[in-house]
């Protein structure tokens, strides 16, 4: 199983979801959440954005962890014992400081696919060879966007979606065509799955497809997420690459989905 990220800070067990980075079977890419809480710890100027952004969870592995730091330095003398989840929490950082920003699958249909947590830089052709190169995708990657790094941040090209009524087919390919949202795609470049923006099903942009359809959303319990009820749209999806079809999860359900698509004809 491949993720785009995001494991930590939305649902209701970020521990349990960052403890699938210790399955052989499971491969994830490097994401805003697990950029903000990396960094919260080891330092980075993202991390201090990470409590605000969800991290309280893990606020009490934090003081632990620097107070380790400030032992090491000879700063402080006092011990703060933590928990075993402290602890646990704080090894698995060696294993969020690997993630990758990006995952390339060689399929066995012959097909290639990429995987990152958001979107490539606009309007600029890239291709299979440029995402071969380790030093290019770090350039590309890092670009920033008023959030932050491209990969982890970037949210121009599905900012029409987000959390958008889909029902507008119209609408939103005249705003794909207006703002020129799919010039990065061409055909030296293998099809991207991402997330990142919360749509509320699956939408293919010409070459890309994400699959954020806000799983945190379908827990009853997440009363601030904004919605007085668990919306009908919400839940974890996932796509199969050996037929091409759509799947998305809740607690309570599990169903084959459609994505919206946007095909190469319907932009100019």
């Amino acid at each position: 199983m491949f993720s785009v990220g995001d494991l930590v800070d939305r649902g209701p067990d970020s521990l349990g979801c960052l403890r699938l980075l210790r399955e052989n079977w499971f491969h994830c890419t490097l994401s805003n959440h697990e950029q903000l809480m990396y960094e919260a710890f080891h330092g980075g100027y993202m991390g201090a954005y990470w409590f605000p952004n969800g991290g309280n969870w893990g606020m009490e592995a934090h003081n632990v962890f620097r107070n380790q730091e400030a032992r090491r330095q000879g700063r402080v003398t006092e011990t703060l014992v933590g928990s075993e989840e402290d602890y646990e929490l704080i090894d698995l950082l060696e294993l969020v400081k690997e993630l990758p920003f990006i995952i390339t699958i060689n399929h066995k249909s012959g097909k290639k696919f990429h995987i990152i947590h958001a979107e490539l830089p606009p309007r600029e052709k890239i291709t299979d060879f440029d995402l071969e190169q380790p030093e290019r995708v770090l350039d590309l990657a890092t670009r920033q966007t008023h959030d932050g790094d491209m990969f982890l941040w970037g949210r121009y090209r599905f900012a029409p979606f987000y959390k958008a009524d889909l029902g507008n087919r119209a609408k939103i390919i005249r705003t794909v065509n207006n703002n020129g949202l799919a010039e990065t795609f061409n055909d030296k470049l293998s099809h991207i799955i991402s997330g990142h923006t919360i749509m509320h099903n699956p939408v293919t942009l010409v070459g890309q497809t994400n699959i954020d359809t806000g799983a945190y959303h379908s827990y009853p319990e997440r009363r601030q997420s904004g919605y007085e009820s668990v919306p009908k749209w919400a839940g974890l999806t996932c796509v199969c690459f050996d037929d091409w079809k759509f799947y998305k999860a809740t607690t309570t359900d599990f169903k084959e989905v459609q994505p919206f698509t946007i095909n190469r004809a319907d932009v100019i």
